[in-house]
């Protein structure tokens, strides 16, 4: 499937014109570019589009470099991008701030099948608008497009409520969402205990509270016991 044409003058990125705004298409639909590997899945998701009364899939690309290529050269870039995240030599995350730089007013709306904390909190942090999963419906990723252009920032309805869980589940005591076990752990390590006296303490092998250990060093973003140590009394975990 044809990419459309791309202008192939040399321009640099420091060169962009960044307060480039998305232009509208001439019947005022939304002008959305797809970001995806997957040519069957970009057929299929353009034609969906294109049978919208309120969108329009203008151009589909198959890597982010050609995309942000075209971006750089782009007269009228879209008004959308839907971005998958597993990319060939670039990226989707990694794309996003260099998207974000030559076009500010174009909305990223991730649509990916994975759907990992991290990533979603990754995609955001970098300037991401929304975050869909590729079984969403065509109708849904649609409505998508129309709530960002309302202001909006659309997750995928899964990912919600995870997110809601999450939230009513978290509580300023346990705000790092520590398990039972790992706070019982965290009390005897913050408290100068040593690994094997903790295990001895709980009943528990060395090897188990050293799993422990290092989930509580994630979770809290430390590196060592003293880091550990130290963001615990802080922040008066313990």
């Amino acid at each position: 499937m044809s990419v459309g044409d791309l202008r192939t003058e040399s321009s640099s990125i420091s060169r962009l014109r960044v307060s480039m705004v998305p232009a509208r298409i001439e019947n005022s639909r939304i002008p959305v570019w797809i970001i995806d590997d997957n040519k069957v899945f970009c057929l299929v998701l353009s034609e969906a589009l294109n049978q919208s009364e309120t969108v329009s899939c203008v151009k589909c690309f198959h890597t982010c470099r050609t995309a942000v290529q075209a971006l750089s050269t782009e007269d009228s870039p879209p008004s959308v991008i839907l971005l998958d995240i597993k990319m060939p030599r670039l990226s989707g995350l990694d794309a996003i701030p260099t998207i974000r730089e030559i076009t500010p007013a174009t909305h990223i709306i991730m649509l990916t099948s994975y759907d990992l904390d991290e990533n979603i909190r990754t995609a955001m942090n970098r300037g991401a608008t929304g975050y869909l999963l590729k079984s969403s419906s065509p109708a849904e990723i649609i409505s998508a497009v129309e709530n960002v252009q309302r202001g909006g920032s659309p997750l995928d309805a899964m990912i919600t409520k995870r997110v809601i869980g999450a939230f009513l589940g978290q509580t300023d005591e346990n705000r790092y969402r520590l398990t039972k076990r790992e706070r019982d752990i965290l009390q005897y390590v913050a408290g100068g205990m040593t690994t094997l006296e903790t295990a001895r303490k709980l009943n528990l092998s060395y090897y188990t509270i050293d799993t422990h250990l290092k989930n509580i060093f994630q979770k809290l973003n430390v590196h060592n016991r003293h880091g550990l140590v130290t963001k615990a009394n802080k922040e008066r975990l313990v």
